[in-house]
């Protein structure tokens, strides 16, 4: 209704200043000589924008999901002060005031203790730390939308840090590495105190999944406490939660297996590449120590993120190169390398056909599955992992997306987790 009514608003006032425009431009040539006239018009068009502006509802106001899409926020500092009409604002340490809007969706939250706070009981000179939007105004002083305020700050205490997160680098039973969207790294340890806002639920550092909000308080250089915001929408900028392999894509980018890009985006239609591949069965192993010298291979020797992840699986013959020595990064997987390597991982873990085996796949393109990787699709189909594509084919030489090897993965590590609670 609110959304309705700001529309509407914004509307009439859209048409009110279309028409004093029209009226401006003919007073501006009728009375060209006038200064006075001229500046009272202008003045009157920017007051009018103004109100179009407040009009229209602010993006998250309405809860409506854009708590977890990444934005630049800005941090304001300084004491609070109240207005007539309750109209707050903020005066930073060089005197400089912005006016300050709350929206249903800005969260108040005591800076010492974690917990919701009222800025009601704020009193006015206290200082308060902020993270807003900015909100468009032509006439001083500057306005801004509230989505974050802290309060009780300590002089002897630092605040702290408000960010979100929108990849999981590592996750493991020490703690969580995890990208924030302004490109920094945050390590929370499994010891550090994790608490959800507003809620009873139990949480733990493993809820730190992409499009994740969070405060963190640091005792030295590592996050002694941290509070996790509940999503108010998704945590992908292109996957809607009806698509097919949404819980899939969730579980990976959950666990770091795969990472969404700096603006939330997953990919998933894009084709999976060789280092992604690497980058994941790494991930899959818990990021182990890499001891192994770093393969020789002619066309990663200027290095890469991926580089721990080559070198490591390398050394535990789960990848290998071409016979030109390139490893060839870029380059996309098919689905039946992607079977390869997942069966590779499980043959290192100890699993895999045992013994001596043989059968014929019951698929009408069953001979065009390589012969280094027909054990591997055998298993994985056996096991629900890589299945048939909807005209009944395998399409083993097909290129395999992000979205497809996300499922893949997720059945993969299901069964594993299956076969451990049977053990």
């Amino acid at each position: 209704m609110m959304s309705m009514c700001g529309n509407f608003f914004a509307s009439e006032a859209s048409k009110k200043i279309m028409s004093y425009a029209a009226g401006a431009a003919r007073s501006f040539s009728e009375l060209e000589e006038s200064d006075i006239m001229r500046k009272r018009i202008c003045k009157l068009l920017s007051l009018l924008l103004c109100v179009a502006m407040l009009a229209v509802p602010t993006a998250g106001a309405s809860g409506g999901g854009t708590q977890n899409t990444p934005q630049e926020l800005k941090m304001l500092e300084g004491t609070l002060s109240r207005g007539t009409g309750g109209l707050l604002s903020v005066t930073d340490g060089s005197g400089e005031k912005t006016i300050v809007h709350l929206s249903e969706s800005t969260r108040v939250v005591n800076a010492q203790t974690g917990a919701a706070a009222e800025l009601d009981r704020v009193k006015d000179g206290e200082t308060v730390r902020m993270y807003v939007r900015p909100a468009m105004t032509l006439l001083p002083p500057a306005e801004a939308v509230a989505v974050l305020a802290l309060c009780g700050l300590s002089k002897s205490t630092p605040a702290p840090t408000y960010q979100q997160a929108v990849a999981v680098d590592a996750v493991d039973e020490s703690g969580i590495t995890v990208t924030t969207s302004k490109g920094g790294q945050m390590t929370v340890s499994s010891s550090a105190k994790v608490m959800p806002y507003q809620t009873k639920n139990v949480v733990t550092y493993r809820d730190l999944i992409p499009g994740t909000w969070f405060l963190t308080w640091l005792d030295g250089g590592a996050v002694s406490r941290a509070v996790l915001f509940p999503y108010d929408g998704l945590p992908f900028t292109d996957v809607t939660k009806d698509y097919w392999a949404y819980d899939e894509i969730l579980g990976v980018t959950s666990k770091g297996l795969m990472r969404c890009n700096e603006t939330l985006k997953f990919r998933p239609t894009d084709a999976l590449t060789r280092a992604e591949l690497v980058q994941a069965l790494y991930h899959m192993a818990g990021c182990p120590m890499v001891i192994q010298s770093m393969p020789d291979f002619t066309d990663v020797q200027g290095g890469g993120d991926y580089i721990n992840a080559l070198t490591w699986a390398v050394g535990n013959k789960l990848v290998s190169g071409y016979r030109d020595n390139t490893f060839r990064p870029d380059t996309p997987v098919t689905r039946q390398q992607m079977a390869v390597f997942l069966y590779r991982w499980e043959q290192h873990r100890g699993g895999g056909f045992k013994g001596a085996w043989m059968f014929l796949l019951d698929y009408p393109d069953r001979d065009s599955i390589s012969d280094y990787a027909y054990e591997g699709v055998a298993w994985c189909t056996t096991n629900g992992i890589l299945t048939g594509r909807a005209d009944g084919t395998l399409a083993p030489g097909t290129t395999v997306s992000r979205a497809a090897a996300a499922a893949m993965m997720q059945r993969y590590l299901s069964r594993q987790a299956s076969a451990q609670s049977t053990d």
